[in-house]
């Protein structure tokens, strides 16, 4: 099984843009994993681009969490280290797809819906296993990385790597947690 894939989540038009009456420019296919930009003028070609998973504007925040974290957060638990990696523009749904709107179930995100994952799994071990849960949490922008649990979020932080430790972020914030709720709070 591969250790990295690669999901696009194409968002809907916002209200801005469906007032200016634009119009969607891909179109989607989840089953077949492809994404195709339509030519913008005759004459041109269509691009067609492929993923390992692809998901169209109308998709569900927990049809992305099991597909593209699920397996990841399994792992973890399994003692594995894992990264859910968001990447893009601003504006085309990163924290949409990530966080969510914690206050409406359906449409949590994937960190919500680990944390929930998490605590969930953690429940069901027997009392002979004990879980350590530290959560951290940082943005990479323009290559300079800030940690948003800092009071300081606009910190810049620096990558490093210990023959003990491996690789890690100098100063970047950890909190020991207990429940998905002490998760929510610190986020």
């Amino acid at each position: 099984e591969q250790n990295v894939r690669v999901a696009v989540r194409c968002r809907p038009l916002n209200e801005e843009e469906a007032a200016m009456k634009l119009k969607e420019n891909v179109k989607v296919s989840p089953e077949h994993g492809t994404i195709v930009l339509q030519a913008k003028k005759k004459g041109e070609m269509e691009k067609k681009f492929t993923f390992d998973h692809v998901f169209g504007p109308n998709s569900k925040q927990l049809d992305v969490y099991n597909i593209c974290a699920r397996k990841i957060v399994d792992s973890v638990l399994e003692g594995y280290n894992g990264t859910i990696f968001a990447y893009g523009q601003t504006g085309t749904g990163k924290t949409f797809t990530m966080e969510g709107v914690r206050s409406i179930p359906e449409k949590k995100g994937i960190i919500p819906n680990s944390f929930a994952h998490i605590f969930g799994e953690i429940s069901k071990a027997g009392g002979d296993v004990k879980f350590l849960v530290r959560v951290s949490y940082l943005e990479i922008y323009n290559e300079d990385i800030c940690d948003l649990l800092s009071k300081n979020m606009k910190k810049k932080l620096e990558v490093k790597e210990r023959p003990d430790v491996g690789v890690y972020v100098k100063d970047l914030h950890q909190f020991s947690v207990k429940s998905a709720e002490d998760m929510d709070k610190i986020m």
